[in-house]
């Protein structure tokens, strides 16, 4: 059975939320126990939201250093603060606008713990699509292009389905879509 330990990270208002209940969905329908904790100043937009999320079976919903499968980061500042979670052989799907300007120590690092680092600019993708507040949905759809993460298409589109407000449903779609063509790219 499927154990996976994720960390969803950003600010208020990047959807950080509905990404977390998009991943708890997607676990019930995989047939997963769920566990999570989020940690944010929900008032205040643009503060610093991170969210945990256990999917198989586990104790306690908070997530160790060191300890991460996924670390979806959506935004530069909050990739810092959170690669600390990540274990070794784990994946980062970052939302960075110009990757090249990442810190190249960090990359280093990473590198010398096999942590897969993905730079995307999710929000530039979203834009286009004439939805700036997709950009995690593109995000997420970019890591399943990439095939580094246990998670279906299908499945995935089911729950964006599932959770999505009426009015959404077919932006959220169409970010999901554009970011699995990016990432088979």
């Amino acid at each position: 059975m499927m154990k996976m330990q994720i960390i969803l990270a950003g600010v208020g208002g990047q959807g950080i939320l509905f990404s977390s209940r998009l991943f708890s969905e997607l676990g019930l329908r995989l047939g997963l126990g769920i566990m999570g904790s989020e940690t944010h100043g929900m008032s205040q937009r643009g503060g610093s939201v991170i969210a945990h999320l256990k999917l198989g079976d586990f104790q306690s919903p908070i997530i160790r250093r060191g300890t991460a499968d996924i670390l979806y980061s959506f935004e530069e500042d909050e990739t810092y603060r959170t690669l600390k979670f990540l274990r070794r052989g784990s994946v980062c799907f970052a939302n960075l606008v110009n990757a090249d300007r990442f810190d190249r120590k960090v990359l280093n690092y990473l590198k010398g713990k096999d942590i897969s680092f993905r730079a995307f600019d999710a929000s530039g993708l979203a834009s286009k699509i004439g939805s700036a507040r997709s950009a995690n949905i593109v995000l997420i759809g970019y890591s399943l292009g990439t095939g580094l993460v246990p998670f279906e298409y299908k499945d995935v589109k089911y729950v964006i389905g599932r959770v999505s407000r009426k009015k959404q449903l077919a932006i959220n779609l169409k970010a999901l879509e554009i970011g699995v063509q990016a990432g088979k790219s």
